[in-house]
């Protein structure tokens, strides 16, 4: 005897009042596991944003609104308020971040502040999503100084700390330019460590005159940019803060008065920045 076929009486969609990408800053790739992701609303109620199969992370609900209003409201912009997006890596490989965000919001969210920022310095940003802008629907997550990339990835390392107090300069921004070209962009962390990863420049052609040149040979001169503004490091940053320092140029010093000169980068090896006399370079914010 087969079962009795279900008899459906109401259908009710109910759409994902979020929903978000977060990209690898280092290689552009989704990130879709190993993040510990949640809103927060004003009165402190929040709630878990998980991720699907696509590496989408999305939040059913919002703390606050109620599954009649999202059904029922054909304009969910009359429902918008500002939420508190908190985003931790459990496995150790991205730094903290958080930002606000103004929901609920149809489709993919698309951080408006982008538009408004300096290009040059977030050209990685632009150019390393194989299948999107640095505005469609995705937000960055920076490395942290204990992560490991393998090759064929450049590295480069540095510590930073204020030249003023020697405290670390938390949540810096530094970026790796060759030949004119911002190659990389990365995010100190609390303690003023700071790991940036990037596809190596290419590599000169050899002359028919002159022998190939060995592996190791292959050299670039990388300058090193920073923009600070001296952010707290007890808690998160937010993206906002993060990206307001590109208004902020600090300048890297090699000792006691002299700018930081281009740095030589060898392929295959990382390199590590550091001043003649300390392991940490001084940054000076105007």
């Amino acid at each position: 005897m087969s079962a009795a076929a279900a008899l459906v009486l109401e259908r009710i969609t109910l759409p994902a009042p979020f929903g978000v990408v977060f990209r690898d800053v280092a290689t552009g790739a989704r990130v879709d596991e190993g993040l510990t992701v949640r809103l927060t609303a004003s009165g402190g109620r929040s709630v878990p944003v998980a991720v699907n199969r696509s590496g989408v992370w999305f939040a059913r609900r919002l703390p606050g609104i109620g599954d009649a209003e999202l059904s029922e409201t054909a304009d969910l912009s009359t429902l918008q308020r500002d939420y508190r997006l908190e985003v931790r890596d459990t496995l150790g490989r991205f730094l903290p971040l958080s930002i606000t965000v103004r929901l609920p919001h149809r489709g993919l969210y698309a951080w408006p502040e982008w538009p408004t920022l300096p290009r040059p310095p977030l050209l990685p940003l632009v150019d390393a999503p194989p299948d999107g802008a640095v505005a469609d629907g995705w937000l960055p997550l920076f490395s942290a100084a204990s992560r490991n990339l393998p090759a064929p990835m450049a590295e480069i390392r540095a510590t930073l700390v204020d030249r003023a107090t020697g405290a670390p300069a938390a949540w810096a921004l530094v970026t790796a330019s060759y030949d004119g070209r911002t190659r990389a962009i990365g995010m100190a962390g609390p303690d003023g460590q700071v790991a940036l990863f990037f596809p190596y420049p290419p590599m000169p052609r050899p002359t028919i005159a002159a022998s190939p040149p060995a592996i190791t040979d292959y050299r670039w001169p990388i300058t090193l940019a920073a923009y600070a503004s001296l952010l707290s490091p007890d808690a998160a940053p937010s993206l906002a803060a993060v990206t307001a320092q590109l208004a902020s140029p600090a300048t890297l010093y090699a000792d006691a008065s002299d700018p930081l000169p281009p740095q030589m980068l060898s392929l295959g090896r990382a390199l590590t920045v550091r001043t003649e006399n300390s392991s940490a370079l001084h940054l000076g914010v105007d």
